[in-house]
């Protein structure tokens, strides 16, 4: 299966989104968008059709400032297609953080308590 890699580029209220199959992909930046399902729309059509295919090792590294209810929303949608891929247990999501930052660490463990993909917490230096 040939998925293209998916590229968003960060505006003042999205974040930057790249997505890969064989390169790293991440998320990160604040994410308060007008319209959040259509900002997500492509991310989760992309996450449907990676789920569905065969493959192994995953990881997504996730960077947020901030984002809004809304945002975690189609946050949680995501995460929730990946937890219902055959090779879940190979995927991994790098949950980074300012430190000091616990509204993003708690909504870090709050997606983390909703799924069964392996998150590993990651404080970012300043």
């Amino acid at each position: 299966m040939s998925l293209e890699p998916l590229f968003i580029q960060a505006k003042e209220d999205t974040p930057e989104v790249y997505l890969s199959i064989s390169e790293g992909s991440r998320i990160r930046g604040r994410s308060l968008p007008e319209n959040a399902y259509e900002f997500y729309k492509p991310i989760l059509e992309w996450v449907t059709q990676f789920s569905s295919a065969n493959i192994k090792e995953f990881t997504l590294e996730i960077c947020f400032d901030y984002f809004n209810s809304s945002s975690g929303r189609y946050l949680y949608e995501m995460l929730h297609r990946l937890d219902n891929s055959a090779n879940k247990n190979y995927y991994k999501i790098l949950w980074k953080y300012e430190k000091d930052d616990d509204l993003m660490i708690e909504r870090g463990e709050a997606l983390q308590s909703l799924c069964s993909i392996s998150f590993q917490f990651i404080e970012l230096s300043s």
